[in-house]
């Protein structure tokens, strides 16, 4: 049996991941009759560590509040996602989940936990075979987010310059995370394109990585 792919999708809240979950999952779903393809996200309610996660990130107001009970959460919850996802993986299913380890890297340092730290918990976790990070200003995804989600905001989305620090760490974990977990799966998509030109970009990047086309 044909192994499967791990595929992510990142970036911060507004880069247009929601869009473009499910037309990834339409894209691998139709490559044959044969092909499986599961839709997850992280942090999930799949253990008390997710559900506090979750907890978590709907209180506080300051975006720089439990950095390192946010780092135990995650890396917690991900243990039992990953041997979901690993079986899955193994079986030959398409597993394509909103969000990773890339967003404990790029929120937690931007809180200020050394990139080492967050390794550390994170380095027995499966490697994704692809990671796709959409960028986009901040200004844009705030923009966006003020549209979906009006005055509202979560603790992550209440500070500009953080929501900054957090996208300039996105654009860097291509050069940190080789030599820290390994993670050489990453390339960064322009989210500011049209949701159609957007998927394209995706759609090539997933035929490039695996069937070099």
């Amino acid at each position: 049996m044909e192994r499967g792919k791990f595929i992510v999708l990142e970036g911060i809240n507004g880069c247009g991941k929601g869009a473009q979950l499910f037309a990834l999952a339409s894209f691998l779903y139709g490559l044959s009759r044969a092909s499986l393809v599961f839709v997850t996200r992280e942090p999930n309610e799949l253990d008390e560590s997710g559900r506090n996660a979750r907890k978590m990130l709907a209180s506080g107001s300051s975006p720089y509040e439990n950095k390192l009970a946010a780092v135990e959460f995650f890396a917690k919850n991900r243990a039992v996602h990953n041997g979901l996802v690993g079986r899955l993986v193994e079986t030959g299913v398409y597993v394509v989940s909103d969000r990773y380890w890339h967003s404990n890297f790029a929120f937690q340092h931007a809180q200020g936990v050394p990139y080492e730290y967050i390794a550390e918990q994170n380095k027995r976790f499966r490697v994704p075979d692809l990671t796709l990070i959409l960028d986009v200003p901040v200004d844009t995804a705030f923009a966006r987010l003020d549209k979906r989600d009006g005055a509202k905001r979560r603790k992550f989305d209440s500070q500009k310059d953080f929501v900054e620090k957090v996208r300039l760490n996105y654009l860097e974990l291509s050069k940190i995370l080789p030599g820290l977990v390994g993670d050489r799966s990453i390339a960064v998509v322009d989210g500011t394109a049209s949701i159609g030109d957007v998927s394209a970009k995706i759609i090539y990047e997933c035929r490039r990585k695996f069937w070099g086309v």
